[in-house]
């Protein structure tokens, strides 16, 4: 990869639950267009999770060396498209942002290229209903997904869930296609409990036509799983790690 097609992401966990800025969102932190769609919300988990996303996200575009660094937040909307997934709509530049969170904990990766989408997702490991498991994976990965332990099983129904929606997000589809569309190979349980914090490959095909070949990762964090898809030419090709870069932030805003 040039330059260029670097991507750049970041972690960020909530500092209590945001509430200075729910009561006072007018923190130059929000652009007009931003506050528009903030100001509706009533659910307030759903305004707190909305605000962690954009302000990670905001805060790792505007890092140092990135192409936003320096801009005032309350400058940069993050706006969705019709489908859902996020991009920078002022500034105007070209890019592909992807945002996740779940439970107070934001993830956010970023790449200036043109001609890259990305995905990005976390997801905390907990056990998922047998129902839950035939009605999003197929039948190959339901089948594997009884054959492990229970802690193992954990694991994987959790992998398996973000691996199908990092994709989807990289396609720019999210939960509008069947998750069942792309299916993940099985990993064995020795690699699945090895805890690291590099990016693993994950095999995985598509059973749907019309999308790009994507590179697809993960890795875990304390009691998550988060995974990374990438458009490729070659679904086989592997990112060099040097050009997954984190970011820890430096700007993230304090909240009073």
């Amino acid at each position: 990869m040039e330059d260029l097609d670097k991507i750049y992401w970041t972690l960020q966990e909530a500092e209590g639950n945001l509430l200075g800025l729910l009561s006072n969102p007018i923190q130059d932190l929000l652009s007009d267009d931003e506050l528009l769609q903030f100001t509706p919300m009533r659910v307030e988990k759903r305004k707190t999770e909305w605000l962690l996303g954009r302000l990670t996200a905001k805060s790792l575009v505007t890092s140092p060396n990135l192409p936003f660094a320096g801009v005032r937040f309350s400058s940069i909307t993050i706006a969705n498209h019709p489908e859902g997934a996020p991009f920078i709509a002022k500034p105007r530049s070209h890019g592909c942002i992807s945002i996740s969170h779940r439970q107070n904990i934001a993830v956010c990766a970023f790449t200036p290229s043109p001609d890259m989408t990305i995905g990005i997702d976390i997801e905390q490991i907990e056990s998922r209903e047998l129902s839950f498991v035939e009605d999003f994976f197929t039948q190959s990965e339901a089948d594997y997904t009884k054959q492990l332990q229970e802690e193992t099983r954990h694991l994987w129904s959790t992998l398996v869930w973000s691996a199908k929606e990092a994709v989807l997000k990289a396609w720019q589809k999210g939960l509008r296609l069947d998750t069942r569309s792309i299916e993940i190979f099985p990993i064995d349980p020795e690699t699945l409990e090895h805890t690291s914090t590099q990016w693993k490959s994950i095999k995985w095909k598509a059973n749907i036509k019309g999308f790009p070949q994507c590179w697809l990762g993960w890795q875990r964090w304390k009691n998550f799983v988060i995974t990374l898809a990438c458009t490729t030419l070659d679904k086989e090709s592997q990112p060099d790690p040097a050009e997954i870069i984190r970011i820890q932030l430096e700007n993230f805003p304090i909240i009073n």
